[in-house]
């Protein structure tokens, strides 16, 4: 049954009322049902255990065991469970994975440094709330076990843009380190939350939008609430968890009960469907039935729970725009348009190997057919064939080209430029796909309405730049192909393709084949259209898209597109070389979390500890003044210092101090977000040559990564800055391409930012010294 909701949403000093109807929430399951079914899922652990050899995962011997001490059963195991888990923990002190485990039984080593994060998720429950009842022999080998694994979590060093590990090595060392008694770790743990949430601050959540990875998020947060000892901990958990929760709501498209829009990492890219369903069955957001029963204990210690006003804004603040930012790199943004019947997303950026970064999401049961942008290789289109990544795991991977997207609204276009290093030798067949939903109404090419045979393979061809259109009740999903190139150099063909696949999915495809004399490319320009009442509304928006202006300008490996759309221009501009985008119109947003232009991310964040303090410091920093024709020095810590990047003593720098990531010799870097930022006002524009005053300890610890931008966009992106081994103090001068010569930066009059990022930790910066004549080194000792 429908009720009525009066929602009111209050941020900022602002008020608004929207009247409408939302669903009302699940019935939650009770903590009995959850432990119950974990201890039945344990059963398959356990035959797995007994198997010969076995065929166990080390963080299901844990989880087993957590279970059956829940439920007071089978204790008479864990023995046996904690004696499979110390065979497959590393227990040589002089390997780097000291601590850690075997992923698999089968594994013949630690192939996934993950393992130890996972495995005391549960190890640490046990000891808390179970070492005094459990059979002395087990708690004796658990102990061990436990003690070794803080080794394990230790020197599992991730970076802070790892999200779900971070959050949960963090808590990890937390809870295991309370729970042992050592101060130590738990401090660490302590400390690396407070890295991750100045992380967050600076640049969003990188797994962005994930329907598996906002799982374990939730999951890890749930568990620092519940059982850390100290307040502001609780707190932080407390804040993180309404932040995550808001972000799914925002997110979330209730006519398919499920996470819309562009996410980072999916296992599922048809239907979007994964882990946090736990979590969303868990707190009455989906039914829990035997389709979703919650059989994840963690569900089970569960104390704070997402407000009712989440759920439903969800459902009637709608249409809505939320953007959020998702890296430090300028395009690291992304766009989601949610309207009653339909929702458009687009990235800014590309993640990785398993992101979709344009989609398109349609009301209907949550096994629906999303539709999705996928860069091909393997002649894969649906993500159901996997290959290995590294030795542990088998995933559905795609191509990972150069991407660039930008959205106004209901229009979204997408560049995606093949470079040398995207496409793999073996690669036999090379396609951009659009994958849409075979159950629509009608679909059209131009004016034609086309018949999809159901029982045999068929293809549409399209001319160049025609329009595609889906109907699907009252909402439309158009697609267009302004520019699409193949590797013989020629316009790519473009299609429409029913392969009679089983999923219930149709394709638009590129296909980029050819004897190789060019780098591949397309775009793809996606509106959509909401409230199509009628066959009259819909033929009236069907032709307004055919007929909308695109075009694109081509030089080399530089695309730049534009498109007239439904409320303005939306361009997108790609320069494969350089792997950087330019014009992008609209610009990226850098709001933290944002809906409909309030970013409510940074409201949630801004008084929580450390951020406050450091919003605090950050404010104080001045621009380092450049006169015209003039040479300046600066000190490395005047700089805006994002950690772990860090100010550190020593009387032979030039202030008495310099900026590094801290590291042992040798110790490789534990994040990419590590970063100091020095404003320069530079009076004229023209030519300036950068030296560094450095020292890398190691050839494991000499590079940094260096970028300067202004306002109107970048001007030297993400590059790497060599330093090689140099045990004293020494000036370097910022020289690209390996050579000695300093390398001229085109700097505008104005604002201009300089940064340093970590590559490689234990590289220090000590000061630094820019001029505009190349011949002219520092003449400072210091």
């Amino acid at each position: 049954m429908l009720i009525r909701v009066l929602t009111v949403w209050v941020a900022a000093g602002s008020l608004s009322i929207n009247l409408s109807a939302a669903e009302p929430a699940a019935a939650l399951p009770t903590r009995d049902e959850i432990v119950r079914a974990a201890a039945e899922s344990a059963e398959r652990t356990w035959r797995a255990a007994n198997h010969k050899p076995p065929t166990v995962g080390a963080r299901d011997l844990f989880g087993a065991a957590l279970a059956w001490c829940e439920t007071k059963t089978h204790l008479e195991r864990l023995e046996n469970l904690f004696d499979l888990a110390a065979r497959m923990q590393d227990r040589d002190p002089q390997s780097r994975t000291y601590g850690n485990f075997r992923w698999s039984w089968d594994h013949e080593g630690v192939w996934d440094g993950n393992a130890v994060d996972f495995c005391m998720q549960m190890g640490s429950l046990l000891w808390m709330r179970h070492q005094e009842t459990m059979p002395v022999a087990a708690r004796e080998k658990l102990r061990g076990i436990l003690e070794l694994a803080i080794h394990g979590l230790i020197g599992h060093r991730v970076p802070e843009t790892y999200t779900n590990i971070a959050l949960m090595n963090a808590g990890d060392l937390i809870l295991l380190g309370e729970a042992l008694g050592k101060p130590d770790a738990a401090d660490e743990g302590y400390a690396r939350l407070d890295r991750f949430l100045l992380a967050m601050w600076e640049s969003g959540t990188h797994e962005y939008c994930s329907p598996t990875y906002y799982g374990v998020d939730l999951d890890d947060l749930v568990l620092i609430e519940a059982f850390c000892q100290r307040e502001r901990g609780r707190r932080q958990a407390r804040v993180l968890l309404e932040y995550f929760w808001t972000d799914i709501a925002l997110n979330w498209f209730p006519p398919a009960q499920k996470l819309g829009g562009a996410r980072s990492r999916d296992y599922d890219y048809l239907r979007g469907l994964g882990f946090l369903d736990q979590q969303m069955t868990a707190n009455g957001w989906l039914p829990a039935d035997a389709k979703n029963r919650v059989s994840f204990i963690v569900n089970a210690f569960t104390r704070w729970r997402p407000p009712a006003r989440l759920k439903e804004m969800s459902e009637t603040r709608l249409p809505r725009l939320v953007q959020q930012v998702w890296g430090f790199e300028p395009a690291e943004s992304r766009t989601h348009y949610l309207c009653r019947d339909v929702t458009l997303s687009a990235a800014g950026a590309g993640y990785r190997t398993m992101d979709l970064p344009l989609t398109a999401d349609l009301p209907g049961p949550r096994e629906g057919v999303r539709c999705y942008f996928i860069p091909d290789g393997r002649h894969d289109p649906y993500g159901k064939v996997k290959i290995q990544e590294g030795k542990a795991h088998a995933k559905t991977l795609h191509l990972t080209p150069f991407w660039a997207a930008a959205q106004r609204r209901v229009d979204a276009l997408g560049v995606a430029l093949y470079r040398d290093k995207d496409v793999p030798p073996e690669t036999q067949t090379l396609e951009s796909h659009f994958v849409m939903p075979l159950d629509a109404d009608s679909f059209w090419i131009g004016d034609r309405l086309l018949a999809i045979p159901k029982d045999k393979p068929c293809e549409f061809p399209l001319k160049p730049g025609e329009a595609l259109v889906l109907r699907k009740g009252t909402a439309a999903v158009g697609v267009r192909v302004p520019w699409a190139r193949g590797l013989n150099g020629q316009r790519a063909p473009v299609a429409l393709v029913y392969d009679t696949n089983t999923f219930g999915a149709v394709r638009l495809t590129v296909a980029h084949q050819g004897e190789k004399k060019a780098n591949a490319g397309a775009a793809f320009w996606v509106r959509i259209g909401s409230r199509l009442a009628d066959d009259a509304a819909f033929e009236r928006w069907r032709r307004k898209f055919a007929a909308a202006r695109a075009e694109a300008d081509v030089a080399g490996e530089r695309v730049r597109v534009s498109v007239t759309g439904a409320d303005g221009a939306v361009t997108v501009g790609a320069d494969a070389a350089r792997s950087t985008a330019f014009a992008l119109e609209p610009p990226p947003s850098r709001a933290l979390l944002a809906v409909d232009g309030e970013d409510i991310g940074k409201q949630l964040l801004q008084d929580l500890e450390p951020i406050r303090s450091w919003r605090g410091k950050i404010s104080d920093h001045k621009p380092v003044a450049l006169p015209k024709e003039k040479s300046v020095y600066w000190e490395a810590e005047a700089g805006r210092v994002i950690p772990p990047m860090s100010l550190c003593e020593d009387a032979k720098a030039s202030g008495g101090a310099f900026v590094w990531m801290p590291a042992r010799p040798g110790e490789r870097a534990s994040s990419s977000v590590g970063n100091v930022t020095w404003q320069l006002k530079v009076a004229a524009a023209g030519k300036y040559y950068v030296w560094g005053r450095v020292q890398a300890p190691t050839p494991e610890n000499d590079s940094f990564y260096v970028r300067a931008f202004s306002d109107e966009g970048e001007i030297l992106g993400r590059t790497e800055w060599p330093t090689s081994v140099r045990k004293d103090w020494q000036w370097l001068p910022l020289a690209i391409g390996g050579g000695r010569a300093p390398t001229a930066l085109e700097l505008p009059a104005g604002t201009v930012s300089l940064q340093l990022r970590v590559r490689e930790a234990g590289t220090k910066m000590d000061r630094l010294f820019i001029t505009p004549r190349a011949e002219e080194p520092p003449r400072s000792s210091r």
